[in-house]
């Protein structure tokens, strides 16, 4: 079985008292013997014409400021210390934010990526939120938080599709079953797998076919093996509720160009939808596609330089 041994949580807001995602990924790296990365991206810009002038050189300023943020990461990690988990800190100077954290989880091996949903996503395509392009791009599984209330033990469904519908590489529902199965033992949880099938495309050799590959890639029983016919988008979302799922396990791809724009992928349409965390995982060998060296400070001018 896959196993967890690095989580990445992206820390974005320094000052909150209660951080939804570290909770979520101290409760996994405790029951997997995880380590726990805390990384903040510094990714504000710094207005040059703001510190001409008052002597300060602005590599002081960015080192004051990346100080800052590793102390106030040093005071979130304190906590989970005394617990006995083992965590790192990292603050860089790195952008868009999406990026940087992607190129940290790679850097460092993370087996996990955990970040807090912020907002809504509605036409994330064309809008572009930094979330989405995280889950989009990120060939690391990234788990994104949506519930602030923890519900201990609260059963992990994983979506899959058997049929490979819309080209989906028939290697995925492996990664999904097994990703699946790594949070649901960290977590205690029960383990279920479902499938929504067009009417018209389940038969009994499908049935059995299902539960079958679910058993054996994941160890889940028939009675925890659901098969549904009817669309996605709409009975993905009642079978969370009617299971109490307390997160969601599912494949998503990249698509460019015009596709992407015109055709989302169930994922996209799901990501607002879902009353539970959403962990969004890659086919093997997904391509990376963004430059792997770090951006650094973000200069600009509020006003032109002479």
């Amino acid at each position: 079985m896959r196993r967890l041994r690095i989580i990445l949580v992206a820390v974005r807001d320094l000052r909150k008292k209660r951080n939804v995602a570290i909770e979520r990924a101290a409760a996994l790296a405790a029951g997997a013997g995880a380590r726990l990365e805390l990384f903040h991206d510094l990714s504000a810009p710094v207005y040059v014409d703001a510190v001409v002038g008052t002597g300060e050189p602005l590599t002081g300023i960015t080192r004051e400021a990346r100080n800052d943020a590793l102390q106030r990461l040093e005071r979130l990690a304190a906590p989970l210390r005394a617990r006995g988990l083992k965590v790192d800190t990292a603050a860089v100077w790195d952008y868009p934010p999406y990026e940087a954290v992607i190129r940290r989880a790679l850097s460092i091996g993370a087996d996990l990526v955990v970040a807090h949903k912020h907002g809504h996503h509605r036409l994330p395509s064309l809008l572009g939120y930094t979330d989405w392009e995280l889950l989009r791009l990120s060939p690391v599984p990234v788990l994104l938080i949506k519930n602030v209330r923890a519900r201990p033990r609260a059963p992990v469904l994983a979506a899959i599709d058997p049929s490979h519908t819309d080209a989906k590489p028939a290697n995925l529902d492996r990664h999904i079953l097994e990703n699946a199965a790594a949070v649901a033992a960290a977590l205690r949880a029960p383990l279920h797998a479902v499938h929504v099938a067009a009417p018209w495309a389940t038969t009994g050799a499908h049935r059995s076919a299902l539960k079958g590959d679910v058993a054996r890639i994941a160890g889940i029983t028939p009675a925890r093996t659901h098969l549904l016919e009817g669309i996605p988008d709409v009975l993905l979302p009642i079978a969370v509720r009617k299971l109490r799922a307390g997160m969601v396990v599912m494949g998503a791809m990249s698509r460019r160009g015009l596709r992407r724009w015109f055709i989302g992928n169930t994922a996209e349409r799901l990501l607002d939808d879902l009353p539970c965390d959403l962990l969004i995982v890659k086919p093997a060998h997904f391509a990376v596609r963004l430059p792997r060296a770090r951006r650094g400070v973000y200069y600009l001018t509020t006003m032109p330089m002479a």
